[in-house]
């Protein structure tokens, strides 16, 4: 038995991190995307660029399983097996760098001052700590939780480092007639990794030009290995293409959304390369220092006692940070390599300018992660003959990482998330039969509803329209197919329409589109209703059922705990309007009952104290 735990130690660490996500684990809707890409894997359907054809497909196997689980936690479930076997990889990967450290430690830098013969019982420890550093780290923690692309991009990541790192150890000691003999076979299942990896996600870019650097150092630049590259390259090309063909002819099928349209070659190419987001692309040195204080942010700690938090890896960022730095005392093709992925993997990410740019950082905390083995190493042997020296070294390492399971656990835990759900069930149930709704807001009603009313046919009856998307984009046009505006960009008043509050601040209020006249917006309960400006419309107050996180780490959290409180001081000011005096009292009771954070405006005190309310 202790001969087997040695050897699967990978393994049986990875079922350990598995069984943790299990408790954190997602039992509704995540946020960001998380609605339109669990829409596409449960019905085969095109999320938003770059379409992500592999994950799409993957998912839609995996959903068919027959679990007692429902479709939204079977997917959920499916990011924390990626993030498990990531863990996985990034302590085989450490296992084989140590098994080798001689191949690739700078003989000249080290050699002289460490034995870097090291014990099976060190080997076992330090190969361990990365895999669950970056296994509770918050960002890739959090990505276990829900229905997300970068879980299994990481895994794919993971599996082209290990290998990219194999065939190294397997070169060395060879004749340049053995290495130009065998380049092609030696790097074929590489080629297939990394077009398997470019078919899930563009981030795979950030593994291309260090990969290639370590061809060249060790094949050289001759004939032989630019023929082979080209062969490897075409292989790439060919799997990639592949499943991107597959996702347009998908999107010939007309299945239940199609973002892009990509159904034709030029759509298909511009799906491909993001040409939607390529503004987002080098916005300047503002949108660069902008980028740069999000990771200073997620590495930083934050020491207020109500906002503590000790960034993504806790104490465990030092040894990773040393790491880094100590990356320079290997040998030059690993040195390159690695310090490579780094430089375009961050430098790339500060380029996009994005909101949600945490996870495009996720391969550079995976080299940090695995960095961090060589100051622990040099640690241990330094002190080897030291007991008690290595034993505190042990339960250093033990420290950190339980800090880290205790500071990110409650950041990560979305067992209870259920808040999307709540909102966007709440908010449309008790809307009229075929009503239409609009607005612009992706995380707390596009992309949710996408999958509730796709998937799970609640409410399927109300049509939900986004107003840029109808104005910048053909395809969107063609989905929805229905006039809200004349050609005076004026809504057309239907009976039932309803817009959002991002719509109402940011489309009407700046002139975008335009009210009929004698039309307003009638604040309801989350949704303003477009209605004749001088009638009364009542509404149904009735219990919310919002179940609110105990602890709020989510931004999507954060708006609908600050959105309904809004809407309904914007009620209590309507109600004021018609003088219903007593409706104003209970919505004011509720505020103070539900929201006690909130902040009456002045403008709202100035009107409660004139009807005598206050």
């Amino acid at each position: 038995m202790k001969k087997k735990l040695n050897k699967y130690y990978p393994e049986a660490t990875g079922l350990v991190v598995f069984a943790v996500y299990l408790f954190t684990l997602g039992r509704s809707m995540g946020e960001f995307d998380s609605g339109e890409l669990a829409l596409a894997q449960a019905t085969l359907s095109i999320p938003h660029p770059t379409g992500y054809p592999l994950f799409t497909l993957i998912g839609f196997l995996f959903s068919k399983i027959p679990l007692p689980l429902s479709t939204l936690i079977k997917l959920n479930l499916l990011n924390a097996i990626w993030c498990s076997l990531s863990v996985v990889m990034l302590i085989k990967t450490s296992q084989m760098f140590l098994d080798n450290l001689r191949s690739f430690v700078n003989k000249k830098v080290l050699e002289s001052e460490i034995d870097l013969q090291i014990q099976e019982r060190n080997k076992i420890i330090i190969s361990i700590f990365p895999g669950l550093m970056m296994a509770f780290s918050a960002t890739f923690w959090l990505n276990s939780t829900k229905v997300e692309v970068y879980s299994l991009q990481i895994f794919l990541t993971s599996l082209i480092i290990y290998n990219s790192l194999k065939i190294y150890i397997h070169n060395l000691g060879k004749s340049p007639e053995q290495v130009h003999k065998n380049i092609f076979k030696e790097w074929f299942f590489l080629a297939l990794l990394i077009g398997i990896a470019f078919s899930n996600h563009l981030m795979t870019i950030y593994l291309l030009p260090a990969t290639l650097v370590l061809y060249f150092l060790l094949n050289g630049i001759n004939r032989q290995s630019i023929k082979a590259l080209l062969l490897l390259f075409l292989i790439v090309f060919s799997i990639a293409s592949f499943f991107y063909l597959l996702m347009m002819f998908r999107a010939q099928m007309t299945p239940l959304w199609s973002y892009g349209d990509p159904s034709n070659i030029q759509r298909l190419f511009d799906h491909i390369t993001a040409k939607e987001y390529t503004k987002h692309l080098l916005t300047g040195s503002e949108g660069l220092l902008q980028q740069g204080s999000k990771l200073f942010k997620m590495l930083s700690f934050n020491l207020n006692y109500e906002n503590f938090s000790l960034g993504e890896f806790g104490l465990s960022l030092f040894l990773g940070i040393a790491g880094v730095m100590l990356i320079a005392i290997l040998k030059r093709e690993i040195a390159i390599y690695l310090y490579l992925i780094l430089i375009v993997s961050i430098t790339t990410a500060l380029i996009y300018h994005i909101p949600d740019i945490n996870e495009y950082f996720l391969v550079t905390f995976f080299v940090m992660s695995l960095s961090s083995i060589l100051p622990i190493t040099i640690l241990l042997q330094t002190f080897d003959n030291k007991i008690h020296i290595r034993r505190m070294i042990f339960l250093l390492l033990a420290v950190f990482v339980g800090l880290q399971v205790i500071i990110n656990y409650k950041y990560a835990d979305r067992s209870e998330f259920f808040v999307i759900e709540d909102f966007f069930k709440s908010s449309f149930g008790e809307l009229p039969t075929n009503s239409v709704i609009l607005t612009d807001n992706w995380e707390s009603i596009l992309s949710p509803a996408l999958y509730y009313q796709n998937v799970e046919k609640f409410r399927d009856d109300v049509q939900i329209i986004s107003p840029s998307g109808f104005i910048l984009f053909d395809w969107y046009k063609k989905i929805k197919a229905v006039e809200i505006y004349d050609s005076n960009l004026v809504i057309i008043p239907r009976q039932n329409t309803y817009v959002a509050f991002d719509v109402a601040h940011r489309i009407f209020d700046k002139g975008i589109l335009k009210l009929p006249e004698n039309y307003t917006l009638i604040p309801m309960k989350n949704f303003f209703m477009i209605g004749k400006r001088d009638l009364y419309y009542p509404v149904n107050f009735s219990d919310r059922k919002i179940r609110f996180s105990k602890y709020t780490f989510s931004d999507s959290e954060r708006y609908i705990k600050a959105l309904i409180p809004h809407m309904m001081e914007q009620r209590l000011l309507y109600e004021l309007v018609f003088n219903k005096t007593e409706n104003a009292k209970f919505l004011l009771n509720e505020i103070h009952k539900l929201f006690p954070e909130h902040n009456i405006s002045e403008v709202t005190l100035r009107e409660l104290i004139k009807n005598k309310i206050l």
